[in-house]
């Protein structure tokens, strides 16, 4: 039985990679390379490793959530220590708690995932630093607008790691 290491998230468009690199590159001191833009994403719900019959039945579920399309504001970074991520974290947003909740929820009823922590949607942009990255000009805020998201397998190739969408779904309530 195959099983693949899975999230939900929300994935970034063009826009919002463009408008985050060069802020990324010109204004931000750090030591160890950016994580890469390819792999930008909000995770929703982490799943860990889920077999092929789990899958199908969180496609299922996933399909069944009627949500609306909503927008994220973004003008914050942050900093934990204890795992060193450097990341962005968008303003609150009652839009995006009623779409992580359900699929958290999901995960920890079929017993495939219980997150210690408590939802705390953020981009991650570095890992494994020591300390926080100097940070010379603060990130212009931008706004991204979510009409759908992703269900990701995480996965490593020659290249490195990719979150690929093995499945989305659409927001149109």
């Amino acid at each position: 039985m195959a099983l693949k290491r899975l999230f939900f998230g929300l994935g970034l468009d063009a826009q919002a990679k463009a408008h985050i690199s060069p802020w990324l590159n010109q204004s931000v001191s750090h030591a160890k390379p950016a994580t890469l833009a390819r792999n930008w994403h909000i995770t929703l719900a982490f799943l860990a490793q889920v077999d092929e019959s789990s899958t199908a039945a969180l496609i299922d579920f996933a399909r069944k959530l009627n949500l609306a399309p909503f927008e994220l504001h973004f003008s914050h970074t942050g900093y934990w220590s204890h795992n060193g991520i450097f990341y962005l974290k968008p303003a609150p947003s009652e839009a995006l708690n009623r779409l992580a909740t359900p699929l958290r929820e999901i995960s920890e009823q079929w017993q495939l995932y219980s997150n210690p922590y408590a939802f705390s949607p953020h981009i991650t942009l570095f890992r494994g630093l020591k300390k926080a990255p100097e940070v010379q000009s603060p990130l212009a805020p931008w706004t991204l607008t979510v009409t759908e998201f992703h269900l990701y397998h995480s996965h490593t190739c020659q290249d490195g790691l990719h979150y690929t969408p093995i499945a989305s779904f659409g927001l149109n309530a």
